[in-house]
């Protein structure tokens, strides 16, 4: 399995910003490798799952691209349908995930969208930054992803790409 991440409206090969930098740095996660890369509409119709920040990039995905609804979600989405998720595997779990939307009552977007810490305060930027790597332990452990990746209050062991 592989992860990849790209922006809808990325600033292509520049790293991240300074207070998002800042921010992550704090919270152990090493961004000195990071630039940006476009999202391009093959990369979803290769991925297994596709998680996005805001409701606006989804369904701007799938108005793109109808046959990737089953999955693609926001992050906090995929994430808040966890409780309805029990499968073995990831791919069941996607599945379950995207049956599970239906019955699921629609919530606010703030419920659902990540906001875009680019330019902002450190605090604000950490902030988003706790926020996604809250989503992402939670994902991870849908996922059935070894737990020393997901270890509850401590930095996630990676560096982002």
């Amino acid at each position: 399995m592989s992860v990849h991440s790209a922006g809808m409206q990325a600033l292509v090969g520049r790293g991240i910003d300074g207070s998002s930098a800042s921010a992550l740095g704090q919270l152990g996660i090493d961004t000195s490798q990071h630039r940006g890369k476009q999202f391009e509409p093959w990369m979803a119709a290769e991925a297994d799952l596709i998680l996005t920040a805001e409701r606006a990039h989804r369904d701007a995905l799938m108005t793109e691209m109808p046959p990737i609804f089953r999955r693609t979600f926001t992050m906090k989405e995929f994430a808040r349908l966890a409780p309805y998720v029990n499968a073995p595997d990831a791919a069941g779990t996607v599945a379950q995930a995207s049956a599970s939307r239906a019955q699921v009552s629609n919530v606010g977007l703030e419920h659902d969208d990540v906001a875009d810490p680019f330019k902002t305060a450190v605090r604000r930027a950490k902030t988003v930054a706790e926020e996604i790597t809250e989503n992402v332990r939670t994902t991870l452990d849908m996922l059935r992803f070894s737990p020393r990746y997901v270890s509850a209050g401590r930095p996630m062991p990676y560096r982002v790409p």
